[in-house]
């Protein structure tokens, strides 16, 4: 019977109530076969009426009953799924769609938005060369439609001039579109396409040079010692790569060539990844460097920061620790020389107060003997 409910309640292609009447003809038939058994090995359980007529109902109260059970907990679960299903639809769903398509030198991009969104939503597009750009947003599924609506094109949040355009609602969507082409870092930035309505729909394009990966933590070293640093840039191959140090606001290029027993300056076999190891440092080469991954378009830069310490610094706190104990044993020295002094003149003190004591005491007896002598 366990077998039966197992079965019954794990498919999911019966209803709850044809699973319920299933199982009670199951049931049935099941204890009826182990009842009819029972009967051919004990004649006296056949030959009395009153057993089969309790048995039958013993039956039909078991099958009824887990039917009942049954019936309860696939009825809680329909409930459930239809409170789920009745649920109202958020039209403000925020649902973005961002597909890109490489084609030659030229990079389409485009964003399909649903709803009302946040300026956050945003495309990030990495170029290394000269490339032709095609940016297109669509809005769909607005609370309130209208035939058309006006958008227009930001760059790094100001308008773009003769940009702004009417457009028309086609197939239940909205689509504005920018084309350009980018040729040097001045076009880079953030290009954003925006719905005038209310509220206002925008989204982003950011174009940018691909990002330079440097160190995060410090590197710690020593006065004399040795150091790698190493920067990346993980899916882009530079043009060339550069390493600098940074002093405020200047810019102090690296030239290992020039300086061999200082610097060697290495770059990997597959090209995006280069190091840098400077070697005799000092107190002066404790800072910030930095690494330029060079493109056609423009670069971008990793850093890594470098801390050198000097050979002292580990002695300093056991200097200090044996500062502490010299002071602390002198001025327990000094405290017993002073203690022992003072010891000495009350030890003088009393030894001359017993004295005095001991020449008054005689000076009293000798009085008395030259009474009596009298």
């Amino acid at each position: 019977m366990v077998r039966h409910v197992n079965n019954l309640y794990k498919s999911s292609s019966c209803s709850c109530v044809a699973s319920a009447r299933l199982l009670c003809r199951e049931t049935s038939r099941e204890f009826n076969s182990k009842r009819r058994a029972f009967r051919h090995q004990d004649d006296s359980f056949t030959a009395a009426s009153g057993t089969n007529t309790a048995d039958k109902m013993l039956s039909t109260w078991i099958s009824v009953l887990i039917g009942i059970v049954l019936f309860v907990v696939c009825g809680s679960q329909v409930i459930s799924d239809k409170t789920t299903i009745a649920s109202p639809i958020q039209i403000d769903q925020r649902e973005i769609n961002i597909t890109e398509i490489a084609v030659d030198s030229s990079i389409v991009k485009n964003i399909v938005i649903k709803g009302h969104t946040d300026p956050w939503i945003k495309a990030n597009i990495d170029v290394t060369q000269p490339t032709n750009l095609d940016f297109s947003c669509k809005l769909t599924d607005l609370l309130y439609e209208s035939s058309s609506i006006t958008g227009f094109w930001r760059k790094d949040g100001k308008e773009i001039p003769q940009s702004r355009v009417v457009i028309q609602k086609k197939e239940t969507q909205y689509h504005l579109q920018i084309k350009f082409q980018v040729t040097d870092n001045s076009q880079l930035g953030n290009y954003t396409c925006v719905f005038d309505i209310k509220p206002e729909v925008v989204a982003n394009f950011v174009v940018e040079v691909p990002d330079t990966e440097g160190r995060e933590k410090p590197l710690v070293c020593y006065e004399g010692d040795a150091v790698v640093m190493i920067c990346k840039s993980h899916e882009f191959v530079p043009n060339t790569w550069i390493w600098h140090k940074v002093n405020g606001t200047e810019k102090a290029i690296i030239n290992a060539t020039a300086n061999p027993d200082r610097y060697i300056m290495n770059i990997y076999k597959d090209g995006n990844k280069t190091s840098l190891k400077v070697m005799g440092l000092t107190g002066k080469d404790s800072g910030l460097f930095g690494c330029s991954a060079v493109y056609e378009i423009g670069s971008s830069e990793g850093h890594v920061k470098v801390k050198v310490l000097s050979y002292m610094v580990p002695l300093k706190p056991f200097l200090a620790i044996a500062t502490e104990v010299i002071i602390l044993v002198s001025l327990i020295l000094v405290y017993e020389q002073h203690t022992k002094k003072k010891k000495n003149l009350a030890d003088n003190d009393t030894e001359h107060m017993e004295k005095l004591k001991t020449e008054e005491s005689n000076g009293v007896g000798d009085s008395t003997t030259r009474h009596r002598n009298v």
